[in-house]
């Protein structure tokens, strides 16, 4: 009986707490199934930087690496600097600057932070990647990724003809995307290059993947567009590059 009488005391306890705890619940609007859920994992990137050491970095603070400061008043100018590589064109024209050192990279990951910092929205900014000269062009032969100032992206492939001259033939096509910061705000660009593949990301969001077995290796070159319909003048800032294995 005293066993018995236990029994009924603990089941009565536990049935006032239930009972308390389902009426908590009614009065904070939580669902029932709050009490069952398990705690979930906290988000990762899908596009995370790799954690190994850096083929090349630079956080350009100074010029440490030797690049091209060349520059003309009026016309263009490069620097380096309170922590960025900027780029300027005053003229509708690109200007491309080299990665010192003429490094080839081949496979590999790209992870630097860029903006169109002043200029007509029209214009563009970008990386080469996977350039080779010839006798009439440092880069005749390339992929080139370009962001415009309106949120959009495009993607070209230098080619030569029979004489030598390098000409752009459009990839993918001119795409606004709302992962692309406008002109003025810092995005970060990611670009995976692996054998024919090539995928390009920007802030964690993957873009497009071209699959091209033309060129599989070659240097990596930064860029500011003046495009003919924008207005004169036009300024691109990278920061933070790190190129991975």
């Amino acid at each position: 009986m005293r066993k018995r009488a236990a029994l009924l005391y603990f089941v009565s306890v536990l049935i006032v707490i239930g009972l308390f705890t389902l009426l908590f619940i009614h009065t904070t609007g939580l669902p029932l199934s709050a009490l069952f859920a398990r705690p979930t994992a906290k988000p990762t990137a899908a596009y995370p930087v790799p954690r190994e050491a850096p083929l090349f970095a630079d956080n350009f603070v100074n010029d440490t690496y030797g690049w091209n400061l060349a520059s003309s008043p009026g016309n263009y100018s490069v620097s380096v600097g309170n922590g960025a590589l900027t780029l300027e064109i005053d003229k509708h024209q690109l200007l491309w600057e080299m990665l010192p050192g003429q490094r080839v990279f081949g496979n590999f990951t790209l992870v630097v932070n860029a903006e169109l910092s002043s200029g007509d929205a029209n214009n563009g900014y970008g990386i080469y990647i996977r350039g080779a000269s010839n006798p009439q062009s440092d880069l005749a032969t390339y992929y080139r990724f370009e962001l415009y100032g309106d949120g959009s992206y495009a993607v070209f492939k230098g080619v030569v003809d029979a004489s030598g001259k390098s000409s752009a033939v459009k990839v993918v096509n001119y795409t606004l995307n709302r992962a692309i910061q406008k002109q003025g705000n810092l995005n970060q660009i990611m670009i995976i290059a692996k054998g024919p593949s090539m995928s390009f990301v920007v802030n964690q969001q993957l873009l497009t993947t071209i699959i091209d077995g033309s060129y599989l290796s070659g240097s990596i070159a930064f860029f500011a567009s003046n495009l003919p319909e924008s207005k004169p003048g036009a300024q691109a800032q990278f920061s933070q590059l790190a190129i991975y294995p």
